[in-house]
């Protein structure tokens, strides 16, 4: 899935065009019953903007740090590999120079406190707003500390997090 969606990339394509590919690639040699989410973001450094398709992942988090913000990039899309005739659409946002994306997998909100009651989107975006004060590459630690205190440091599900800031042209590019 990772190679192919790179060499898409070297298409210019726009990310639901990558991942419409990706699904015909994906249902060529897979077996009925495999499937795959992901997330496809294209960051326009120059316009500040970010275009991505979300095929079956949770929705990512826009953090905006400057007003103790956060949004959710609620476009969706079924996942890879399931259907022929699954549509794929794109999303589109502005960003500001000290935005930051969180991307995550369904672990995170999944995971299950002693109680049985789930994390949920609720508990993840108290928990990015709690902490979006901090640098960008410290949020995930910081996300995973709390998830590992609210299971008591049982996590059923692999967790996958990830986060990125833009920083636009006059700061240095995205970093």
């Amino acid at each position: 899935v990772r190679t192919a969606l790179v060499a898409y990339s070297w298409e210019g394509l726009a990310p639901s065009h990558m991942v419409r590919s990706l699904n015909d690639f994906f249902l060529g040699f897979s077996r009925l019953e495999t499937f795959a989410t992901v997330f496809v973001g294209v960051i326009d450094v120059v316009q500040g903007t970010l275009t991505y398709c979300c095929a079956g992942h949770p929705p990512a988090l826009l953090l905006h740090p400057g007003d103790q913000q956060t949004e959710l990039l609620n476009v969706q899309s079924g996942v890879v590999g399931a259907f022929r005739e699954m549509v794929y659409r794109d999303g589109h946002v502005r960003l500001q120079p000290g935005d930051e994306l969180l991307l995550y997998t369904d672990g995170a909100t999944e995971a299950r406190g002693p109680d049985g009651s789930f994390f949920g989107e609720m508990g993840l975006r108290d928990a990015v707003v709690r902490n979006i004060d901090l640098d960008v590459h410290d949020i995930p630690d910081k996300i995973m500390a709390t998830l590992y205190e609210f299971t008591e440091n049982r996590l059923d599900d692999d967790v996958a997090m990830m986060a990125v800031r833009f920083d636009g042209l006059d700061g240095g590019g995205a970093a």
